[in-house]
């Protein structure tokens, strides 16, 4: 009996050290390494700080987006099926203001003159870590992923680059039941 014991304790002891070592560690589901390619679309500038409060503009700018079909409006010429959000023009990395765009790829900005407040941007030739997000509210889920991202950023070894990061959705996504890919640029 003391023998059963003396071995419970060692178990014990052995599982209680691991969940004070291992803590939840997140990693991308694939890194890619993604030639440029252009976006269009429309933008506008915000913070996470603001994101997480009452005066967030990314939500305004996705219901804009897709209330005025900009998307279809820039149909000619689409590269991908699909849309994205894309976060460049850092301040101060994660910390400072930066330019977030409702897209949708193009291979060329022919005609875009005629169409008021469309923005184009180039995301650079990169490596990408790629997160994929679970499926179920869209919104949610992708909160969720973006928070994991946070977390991935501070752990040693993995260093964002801030060239240009960006969301990519199939086109008809279920918001209730969807999913996204969110690409970090790295170093």
């Amino acid at each position: 009996m003391k023998r059963n014991e003396q071995k419970s304790m060692t178990e014990w002891e052995r599982v209680s050290s691991n969940d004070k070592t291992n803590e939840k560690r997140i990693e991308p589901n694939r890194i890619e390494e993604i030639p440029s390619f252009m976006l269009v679309g429309i933008s506008t500038v915000t913070s996470n700080k603001a994101e997480l409060s009452k005066d967030g503009k990314i939500g305004k700018l996705f219901e804009q987006f897709h209330s005025q079909n900009i998307g279809e409006k820039l149909g000619v010429n689409i590269q991908e099926d699909g849309f994205y959000s894309c976060y460049f023009n850092y301040e101060q990395e994660e910390a400072g203001l930066y330019e977030v765009m409702a897209s949708v790829q193009r291979q060329e900005t022919l005609n875009l003159q005629n169409l008021n407040m469309i923005k184009a941007f180039t995301v650079p030739t990169a490596k990408y870590a790629v997160f994929v997000t679970e499926k179920g509210p869209i919104i949610e889920m992708v909160q969720r992923t973006w928070a994991d991202i946070w977390q991935w950023s501070q752990q040693p070894g993995n260093n964002r680059a801030f060239t240009g990061d960006f969301e990519y959705y199939v086109n008809g996504i279920n918001p209730e039941d969807g999913q996204a890919e969110i690409y970090i640029s790295v170093k």
